[in-house]
């Protein structure tokens, strides 16, 4: 099978030297060589193919708000700005079809408008519904994989548009096909989520006792609630404090690597069947940086995950902090921790 190379007369326009600043959750300066955004799947083919037609690398980029941008975006950044969102009946559930340019949280709110449960769990996180899958987002006791019907996506290999299904998407902990399988092969256009037909979730420690202050039965819009409110104590608004949410993903351990971190330290860990994870938060503030700070880089008071920009910080900045931070758990616990957001860009 040969790639094929669509055009339609539409191509979107191309600007150069464009300032990526407020196209980040970090708020970092970053200059893309060439820039251009699209607004549907018709557009991101055009684009993609005249990408291919001019012989430039292309960046993908949604809402920024799980990526650190360094100075500079060699070739040609698109941007997803795509919008749409609708409701099918199925059975006892509902198939919602999301654009994915979307914003998650918006898309959250439509569903609990309409009574449609499932999303309730994950309210309240940055970024757009594009992103999601990459990074197969999850919190308060809830992941995205256990929810996704289909992924839609451009094929840059073949340029053409598909579908892939969950088992295709070969979702993990905060990983997916997209973000470390084929990196840069397929462009996210949308998902399909199957909804409302499961029960709520009730039992992450936090949620619960949120809900117990709130008092009332627990319903989606109540656990949406209490997982909005833990998040703006917890975390920054980064449109106030530049960060992308957690620095670290949690560090999975085996049973002897946890009975050996516990000769030392008082530690909670969650049992994943194989593995057990443990809070990377935890570690952290244990070595002493929960609320280190330098110049306008350092890491959140409230959140020792969360590395900030508390001005005009520079991304290379942050991940030299991210870095010294990964050293020194290293050093002290014999723990390696891998950054969530991706490093774009260099100096």
């Amino acid at each position: 099978m040969t790639p094929t190379d669509p055009t339609s007369g539409s191509v979107p326009r191309v600007r150069r030297g464009v300032s990526l600043r407020e196209a980040n959750s970090f708020g970092v300066e970053c200059i893309a060589e060439q820039y251009v955004e699209v607004r549907d799947e018709r557009e991101l083919l055009d684009a993609l193919a005249q990408a291919r037609r001019d012989s430039v690398p292309v960046t993908l980029l949604g809402g920024g708000t799980n990526v650190l941008l360094l100075d500079r975006i060699d070739g040609r950044v698109i941007r997803i700005r795509s919008r749409g969102v609708s409701f099918e009946p199925d059975g006892d559930a509902v198939l919602v079809r999301a654009a994915g340019g979307e914003n998650w949280h918006g898309l959250v709110r439509a569903c609990l408008d309409r009574g449609v449960s499932g999303l309730e769990n994950l309210a309240l996180i940055p970024g757009t519904v594009g992103a999601a899958p990459i990074q197969n987002i999850g919190a308060y006791g809830a992941e995205l994989a256990s929810l996704v019907v289909g992924v839609s996506v451009i094929d840059t290999y073949y340029m053409r548009p598909t579908t892939l299904d969950a088992r295709a998407c070969a979702f993990r902990y905060r990983d997916s096909i997209f973000k470390s399988d084929e990196p840069g092969r397929y462009a996210v256009t949308g998902l399909v989520l199957r909804l409302g037909d499961r029960g709520l979730e009730t039992g992450y420690p936090d949620v619960g006792a949120e809900l117990r202050r709130m008092e009332g039965d627990a319903t989606p819009q109540r656990i949406a609630e209490a997982v909005i409110r833990i998040r703006r104590r917890k975390l920054p608004d980064p449109r106030k404090t530049g960060n992308a949410g957690s620095t670290f993903k949690n560090p999975s351990l085996s049973a002897r690597e946890l009975d050996r971190l516990r000769g030392f330290l008082d530690i909670d860990a969650f049992d994943a069947g194989d593995y057990f994870k443990v809070p990377a938060a935890r570690l952290v503030e244990q070595a002493g940086w929960k609320g280190y700070r330098r110049d306008d880089v350092g890491v959140w008071p409230a959140h020792a995950l969360v590395l900030v920009n508390y001005g005009r910080a520079t991304g290379e900045q942050i991940l030299t902090l991210a870095q010294r931070i990964a050293d020194d758990v290293a050093r002290k616990f014999d723990i390696e921790l891998d950054l969530e957001p991706q490093v774009l860009g260099h100096d």
